[in-house]
């Protein structure tokens, strides 16, 4: 019995190797300008190698970084509602700064990912709209008990707030002085009627 855990063990293990090589190699060139074969160089491996672990190729290894970026986040949000969802998205903000290549390919991605032919098009739309509608419905429990400023509309301030977060670490990655996590706090407190 200890000998298929060993392996599959090992295969685990193996499969980190190739997701830290693509992201570092997704990282420095993009996803579009890079290929398998040099994520595979980077590992000692084969082409057919990689593949063995990533069946769908480029693709498959695109989409198991992006949801190892989303599985971050939703742990630190997971069962959080209102007020707690919203000092979520702060603390989402003070992680980003502590994950430099990790924010710069998902900037990278979203950028490269506007062309409606890009394998993680549709993965950055769906994304959006599930990200801005979870916002947008955290602003509304704070509007329903009262916790709101006036005149703030839930939908629209989830999509600045969006904005305001692509914005701000496409600014950091730029070298530019900001603070993403109080910066969107100071956001936040701005349309409740009690600062978080």
């Amino acid at each position: 019995m200890a000998g298929p855990r060993g392996e599959y063990k090992k295969s685990a293990m193996r499969r980190e190797q190739i997701l830290d090589a693509a992201f570092t190699i997704f990282s420095k060139g993009g996803y579009t300008a890079s290929s398998v074969n040099e994520i595979a160089r980077a590992v000692g491996m084969t082409q057919t190698g990689v593949l063995h672990h990533f069946a769908g190729g480029k693709v498959a290894l695109l989409r198991a970084i992006l949801e190892q970026r989303d599985a971050r986040a939703q742990t630190i949000l997971a069962e959080q509602h209102g007020r707690d969802f919203l000092a979520g998205l702060v603390e989402i903000s003070r992680t980003q700064e502590t994950q430099r290549g990790a924010v710069q390919l998902y900037t990278i991605l979203a950028a490269e990912a506007t062309d409606p032919d890009h394998p993680a098009h549709d993965y950055f739309i769906e994304r959006f709209t599930r990200i801005t509608g979870a916002v947008a419905a955290a602003i509304a429990e704070v509007g329903d008990a009262n916790g709101l400023v006036d005149g703030v509309d839930p939908k629209r301030t989830a999509t600045e707030l969006i904005a305001m977060v692509e914005g701000l670490e496409l600014l950091w990655l730029n070298g530019l002085d900001v603070d993403m996590a109080e910066d969107m706090r100071r956001r936040i407190n701005s349309i409740l009627t009690t600062p978080i």
